[in-house]
């Protein structure tokens, strides 16, 4: 079948939850909902926690665990009624109310009641500053609700101590904030107050750069000279910190595709070798080179730096597609040049491993397995590519094709 070309992450952050519109709950029940016990449907652990609570009303743990429960299927209402019931019975002394109170705070925000939410936030606060939890839930208050991009920054800074070696809070909180549809010149403002709060961070200053390089599309040239300025004020803070290398090379990158202009792209390849002198065991560099190299249709480098990274322990799904279509697309290549079949359907089986419902994939090893003379096997593959791709012409040739060769073998209707 066809080659696919994607374009995925460039960069990895350190992995915590930062995609949802509010930073998750502090809390997590061992095997609420197992798979061996409860895999039919989660309403049904809820219904049985309402009848543990109409047997123990006042046990404020059973509150807090139909909140958890409400909150894994999306029922912020409900989450909120519960919390609230588990706050109102916690006992006096009880050594961990910021994670109850900080709870309380996220579910009254879900509710979009952000000023009874700030309450219980300023009300954890007061008990245990350092929640990072409930650190992350006042940024996520302060720049969503108050729009107030100086206090979200100064969140950021608190978060600090959290984030130790490569893990980098600036840039989940860009993630975020992308993800929750921040307009852009709003992210800027927020990076801006990040680095005047901290002008000597590099890590500001980097995210800064990325949030002004891809601030706008149309503007995407115009931007490149400021964005750079950031990158390269980072660089000099931190020479040894991979992301900026990353970032920078990932501008030159997107430049290129941009302009056409294969300079943009030799000097993409020179950042990232640089950052390979560094430490050439860094997994976010060997997972940016694996994109870059996909996208130049340099399957086999993509496959050195992707499979790299996946056996890394990385379970991402943009990783698994760009490896797929790296297996699919070297396999593709050697079907047409009819060579080395064998390592090509050794290729597009692991494809099939990683993406085992898509039919594009599917359709090229049946066109692999016909050119090895497997017509049998082909045809069982090009039936169920079909099947998920139906009307394909490329995939209906290919059947008939695969059909003509398989039919002096196929049963007479005589």
């Amino acid at each position: 079948m066809r080659k696919i070309l994607l374009i995925s992450a460039l960069v990895l952050v350190c992995p915590i939850t930062v995609f949802a519109k509010i930073t998750p709950i502090e809390l997590s029940p061992p095997n609420l909902f197992d798979e061996q016990e409860n895999k039919s449907d989660p309403h049904v652990v809820i219904d049985g926690l309402k009848q543990k609570i109409a047997y123990e009303p006042d046990n404020y743990e059973n509150y807090g665990v139909l909140g958890f429960a409400y909150d894994y299927i999306g029922d912020y209402e409900n989450e909120l009624e519960a919390l609230k019931m588990e706050a109102r019975l916690i006992p006096n002394d009880l050594g961990e109310k910021d994670i109850i109170y900080g709870n309380l705070a996220r579910a009254y925000m879900l509710n979009d009641q952000w000023k009874e939410g700030k309450v219980w936030l300023d009300k954890a606060d007061s008990l245990n500053p350092s929640n990072f939890y409930n650190r992350w839930n006042a940024f996520d208050y302060y720049l969503m609700h108050a729009k107030n991009a100086r206090e979200a920054a100064s969140q950021l800074k608190r978060l600090q101590e959290f984030y130790k070696d490569d893990c980098d809070q600036y840039y989940e909180a860009y993630i975020k904030s992308v993800g929750n549809a921040v307009p852009s010149g709003k992210i800027i403002e927020l990076f801006r107050a990040a680095v005047q709060l901290e002008p000597k961070n590099s890590r500001a200053h980097r995210v800064l750069g990325v949030a002004i390089r891809n601030s706008s599309k149309e503007d995407f040239e115009k931007n490149i000279p400021s964005a750079m300025k950031e990158l390269n004020r980072a660089l000099k803070l931190d020479p040894q910190y991979i992301p900026t290398y990353i970032s920078i090379a990932d501008t030159y990158m997107l430049l290129g595709i941009r302009t056409k202009n294969e300079k943009d792209n030799k000097k993409a390849l020179e950042w990232f070798h640089k950052a390979y002198a560094i430490n050439p065991e860094d997994s976010r560099l060997a997972y940016a080179m694996g994109t870059f190299y996909f996208y130049r249709q340099d399957y086999d480098h993509a496959i050195e730096k992707l499979e790299f990274v996946y056996k890394d322990g990385l379970e991402d799904n943009a990783l698994k597609e760009n490896l797929a279509w790296s297996y699919n697309n070297k396999a593709y290549a050697l079907y047409q040049a009819g060579q080395n079949l064998d390592e090509g359907l050794l290729l597009v089986n692991k494809a099939v491993e990683l993406l085992p419902g898509n039919g594009i994939i599917l359709g090229t090893k049946a066109e692999l397995l016909y050119k090895l003379g497997k017509y049998g096997e082909a045809h069982k593959y090009i039936k169920q590519a079909l099947e998920l791709e139906p009307g394909q012409a490329e995939m209906e040739q290919d059947l008939s094709m695969i059909e003509k060769a398989l039919k002096p073998k196929m049963p007479s209707n005589h």
